[in-house]
């Protein structure tokens, strides 16, 4: 009878004589690289490490290519700012290790935020008038924004040409 063999033996034998390119590599060390500041990044702002040990990460890993690192943890870091919310550990870590002003982004996100808001007012007053034709009123009647089937593409549409300006900041 023949041998059983297992699955990994098989890819073993398959791919015994393939070997990766450089261009291959380099582009699988830069996507762990990304990994490793991602998992840095989501580790600060949900204060499992602080900024010295965050630093510590970077100065040991950015060592052989500190340029590249620089650039992950500042993609990162655009990626990771909320429109919704004040973003103060991520404008913290632009300040102090890239050395980006924050102001530009707390400017822009606060000019979102009131955007966002007069609009969703706006629209909450339509709700109210509607239910107020259809003899629905009183205290006990609230506005419900889902209601209004346009409100999610045009909050997604305004967030994403927020996040352009934050793109064009931090591009200059």
């Amino acid at each position: 009878m023949g041998e059983i063999k297992s699955t990994l033996d098989i890819i073993m034998e398959k791919t015994k004589n393939l070997t990766m390119t450089e261009a291959e590599k380099e582009d699988l060390r830069r996507t762990e690289l990304a990994a490793k500041v991602k998992g840095w990044v989501l580790k600060y702002i949900d204060n499992r490490i602080n900024q010295e040990t965050l630093k510590s990460e970077l100065t040991k890993e950015g060592q052989d290519n500190h340029s590249t690192l620089l650039k992950l943890l500042k993609k990162e870091l655009l990626e990771s700012l909320q429109m919704d919310d004040d973003n103060v550990k991520t404008l913290e870590l632009m300040k102090d290790i890239l050395n980006i002003k924050k102001d530009p982004f707390v400017n822009i996100i606060k000019d979102f935020q009131k955007e966002a808001a007069f609009e969703k007012s706006k629209r909450l007053g339509n709700i109210k008038n509607l239910l107020t034709k259809r003899r629905v009123f009183g205290s006990a009647v609230i506005p419900n924004l889902t209601l209004d089937e346009s409100w999610d593409t045009y909050y997604q549409e305004l967030e994403a040409e927020y996040k352009k300006r934050l793109q064009a900041v931090t591009d200059n």
